[in-house]
């Protein structure tokens, strides 16, 4: 009999349903997956073969718990792998767990602010609602990493280097830029909000680097970007081919960045849960547009722009999915 994962990857932005889809595609090798996600950019996904079940954005807070709570306890699976948040986004897990103990239940541990494990006593909650916790790729330095069954991975990305298309068609075909010229990409995966702000670095950058190509990858066109606004999903396609990348500090665009070897300009976004400081500081950090644009010049100048190859490197998610099968629940 086949068997169903259900991967709850709530949260806004791209960076949940995109883990999400990094472990997902591998195990839908062999499994039916089903992810559950409140996106706003969920329909704008290749399903990767998945089954994603959409909560709409605009739901509202009750209504999005009741609707987890439903799916949840009528959910027929052998896996349920709950990221980042143990109790829910909104804590709507916290009396759904105690009553799933027939489900092996995975909790994927990503940095999150110590005052939020403090405040809702996480600690002993995931001690007794999860039967092993995967670490992909952010230390072992986090708040649950001493517990028993904790698994370490590197981190999850939605390629692995063999998945990754061939250079040259990437930039002539979707970035659009010959292979000679320098490129900056402006990578606004987060807040829907926050593409004014990216939007306004790319157009300095534009205006001051003309013999640069720049392009901002985006779900939606900022205003006066039409002429090098590009959306294309998983955007490490694209991240893979620029020579220099200008982003927030998110997971997926830190660890992304990191095993393709481009530079990141990061600039660390504020958000309720994650501590984008922390790994901000692993990239060139800055603190506003102009030292962002001071740091893309100095980067450009050390880079001469030539045909390289595709970078190898480890997915973690393949280690993850092969971890979830052979473990003895």
């Amino acid at each position: 009999m086949t068997k169903t994962w259900l991967i709850y990857a709530l949260g806004g932005g791209w960076g949940h349903i995109t883990r999400a889809l990094s472990l997902g595609r591998i195990a839908a090798k062999h499994s039916k997956v089903r992810i559950l996600t409140n996106s706003p950019y969920a329909h704008y996904l290749n399903a990767e073969g998945c089954l994603v079940q959409w909560i709409p954005d605009s739901a509202g807070f009750s209504a999005t718990c009741q609707q987890v709570r439903h799916i949840l306890l009528n959910a027929e699976c052998d896996r349920l792998i709950i990221d980042t948040f143990p109790r829910g986004l909104g804590g709507e897990l916290a009396d759904i767990l105690p009553q799933l103990q027939h489900i092996p239940r995975i909790l994927i541990h990503r940095d999150i602010n110590p005052r939020y494990i403090t405040a809702k006593n996480l600690r002993s909650f995931v001690a007794e609602n999860f039967d092993a916790v995967i670490v992909p790729g952010e230390g072992k330095d986090l708040p649950f990493c001493d517990l028993p069954n904790v698994h370490h991975t590197a981190p999850w990305l939605i390629r692995s280097d063999v998945d990754l298309p061939e250079r040259t068609k990437t930039r002539s075909h979707i970035l659009k830029v010959n292979e000679t010229i320098k490129t900056i990409l402006v990578c606004c995966a987060g807040q829907a909000e926050e593409l004014p702000f990216f939007a306004e670095i790319a157009l300095k950058l534009y205006q001051e680097l003309p013999k640069c190509a720049v392009r901002i990858l985006a779900a939606d066109c900022p205003p006066n970007c039409q002429d090098f606004w590009i959306f294309h999903h998983p955007g490490i396609e694209c991240l893979a081919v620029a020579d220099v990348v200008v982003g927030g500090a998110g997971y997926n665009t830190v660890y992304e960045c990191a095993a393709l070897g481009v530079p990141l300009v990061a600039i660390a976004l504020k958000r309720l849960y994650d501590r984008q400081d922390k790994r901000a500081s692993k990239c060139y950090w800055v603190q506003d547009i102009q030292s962002a644009i001071d740091t893309v010049k100095m980067l450009l100048d050390r880079i001469e722009p030539e045909k390289k190859p595709l970078p190898s490197y480890i997915n973690g998610a393949v280690q993850a999915v092969h971890h979830i099968m052979s473990y003895k629940f």
